[in-house]
């Protein structure tokens, strides 16, 4: 006998199980979307010991006659395709045949339907993959399955099980992604007869961002929404100030499916790049839509990943729009009927006109001018009222109060007038009159022999003088008075970090945060009230005003209804 054989029935059975049911919210999402697929207007999940033990998901949907109920159970059976072309359009969440049969290959499993409009249902029980009995039985329309015991005869996957709070985490995480996808559908999560999720029928997914994200994010998460072509793009995503440690609370849907896609996680990222702290990611809600024969979502039997024909459209169109919405910083703007009326004409550190000076700016609106128009007439009136710890400056207005950290501010300001001299070529230098010699070791010899020209641009004009030794003719403008030197070896550092493959557009930017953070105004600097005035005006034409490159906030308002509370008049 030759070493090649076939396989027998029931370990092809577990194979395929393992690819589409990974742990028990696997069997929750397949089930869930198989409701939604049916048209469901109310789909109930019902879970004990995280799912290990028990699975029950009920829906109110077309339900199935006995035999198409049968023939759900084996694999590769399906009522969401007909032809091979239809595979490449795919409109449901369910199409590849293989989940009810993977679910039940590794399981006991129950299933009790009724087609609407028939008299009676069916109720059929398998058990590890094979039949153990079908029969009739009466039930309200819809489809109710039930999964006990999950991985009881695969005792290697069970093991690999996590605890039942984790379980448990992933299975309300795959329910709240699906919600926020189906406003339209209720759902109800149940665990150990507790009630721990619902989500009533909901107008749009806006209604739904505080019941599936938490508390967190109320308040916090502002629309966006643009169209290229056929892609359309739209969503919500929060205030730089909200990230989190890990990716988390990326939410991604490619036509209202759940995915987990580097390419869009990527453009998220890149569009709260230098407003968030490293190592650090943003929370949003991002919607995808686009012809279904542009995507394939035929890639893996799990289906949470994508592939699009023209990517490189879609990563562009995506970046455009969550950009397109911070650069207006709406968290700026006060939320209509917060403003405190009356006491708004005697609100003024400097009743008598003293101090008071006038910016190009609308408070509360955003902090900014749009790109190609002229300065706005001077719409509010900010007074300067000085310095905390030589390190806040503090202005009044008719609306409030704002705190500008001058350190945060001015690198933001830095950080954006570099990237466009950068962009332009290369940054303005100053001459030495008496060129520095740096000896490095020799690995940091090699690196900057290959990097002169990405350091010239920097404004760092080197020279070879022997195997590991540099003339340094010319620093950056920027750091003329700020210890350009040693700015300069810890850029080396950064450069022997990118490794031959760095994207070099995107490695630049550390580079340039640096002599942004080095060239600015540091903390504990007495600052007069023309610099103060200076600075904010300057900071009032930043694209990003909010953020500073390292993610912590420039400037903090506090309105008058704030300070009303505070007081205890409100």
């Amino acid at each position: 006998m030759g070493k090649i054989k076939s396989l027998p029935p029931e370990i092809i059975a577990k194979i395929a199980a393992g690819e589409v049911v990974e742990r028990p919210a696997s069997v929750v999402k397949e089930l869930v979307e198989n409701a939604l697929d049916a048209g469901s207007r109310s789909v109930k999940v019902e879970v004990q010991g995280g799912g290990r033990k028990f699975i029950r998901v009920i829906d109110d949907g077309e339900g199935m006659t006995p035999e198409e109920a049968l023939l759900s159970l084996q694999r590769y059976t399906t009522s969401k395709i007909d032809t091979l072309e239809d595979l490449f359009a795919i409109q449901t969440f369910g199409f590849r045949g293989e989940a009810l049969s993977s679910v039940a290959a590794v399981s006991r499993l129950k299933i009790i339907t009724r087609k609407d409009g028939q008299v009676s249902g069916v109720e059929i029980k398998m058990e590890g993959g094979t039949l153990l009995g079908s029969e009739e039985t009466g039930c309200p329309p819809g489809t109710s399955v039930e999964v006990r015991d999950l991985f009881f005869n695969v005792p290697a996957r069970l093991k690999f099980l996590k605890t039942v709070g984790t379980e448990l985490s992933q299975i309300g995480e795959v329910m709240a992604k699906i919600a926020l996808a189906n406003p339209q559908t209720q759902f109800e999560l149940f665990h150990e007869g507790k009630l721990l999720a619902h989500y009533p029928v909901r107008d749009d997914p806006a209604s739904r961002i505080v019941e599936a994200l938490g508390k967190e994010v109320a308040g916090k998460m502002y629309f966006f929404e643009s169209r290229n072509g056929g892609v359309k793009v739209s969503g919500y995503a929060a205030d730089p100030g909200l990230n989190r440690p890990n990716g988390r609370g990326l939410h991604l849907f490619v036509n209202r499916r759940p995915v987990r896609d580097r390419l869009l996680s990527h453009a998220v990222m890149e569009s709260y790049r230098n407003l968030i702290p490293k190592d650090r990611y943003p929370v949003a809600l991002l919607f995808v839509e686009l012809p279904p024969s542009e995507v394939d979502v035929n890639v893996h039997p799990s289906k949470w990943e994508v592939k699009f024909s023209d990517s490189e459209s879609v990563h562009r169109s995506v970046i455009r729009s969550v950009r397109g919405m911070l650069e207006k910083t709406p968290w700026l703007k006060e939320p209509p009927g917060q403003r405190g009326n009356e006491l708004r004409e005697s609100f003024d550190l400097y009743p008598h006109g003293e101090g008071k000076t006038s910016f190009p700016v609308s408070w509360p609106q955003a902090f900014r001018v749009e790109s190609g128009t002229a300065a706005r007439e001077p719409s509010s009136t900010f007074s300067f009222l000085g310095q905390i710890q030589q390190t806040y400056l503090t202005f009044s207005s008719p609306e409030g109060l704002l705190l500008v950290d001058q350190h945060a501010a001015h690198e933001r300001i830095l950080l954006e007038k570099l990237l466009t001299r950068f962009s332009q070529g290369a940054l303005p230098k100053q001459p030495l009159l008496l060129p520095e010699v740096m000896d490095l070791p020799a690995e940091e010899a090699k690196i900057v022999e290959d990097h002169l020209a990405d350091l010239a641009r920097m404004g760092f004009e080197m020279e070879p003088s022997g195997r590991r030794t540099f003339w340094v003719k010319s620093t950056p403008e920027i750091l003329a008075d700020r210890e350009p030197m040693k700015t300069l070896k810890e850029m080396i550092k950064e450069i022997s970090s990118w490794g031959r493959d760095a994207d070099l557009q995107r490695s630049f930017d550390p580079l340039l945060k640096m002599m942004a953070c080095r060239g600015a105004i540091q903390a504990y600097r007495p600052m007069g009230r023309e610099e103060a005035q200076s600075l904010l005006a300057d900071l009032q034409n930043c694209t990003y005003p909010s953020h500073c490159p390292h993610g912590r906030p420039t400037l903090i308002k506090i309105t008058l209804t704030e300070l009303e509370k505070m007081f205890g008049r409100r």
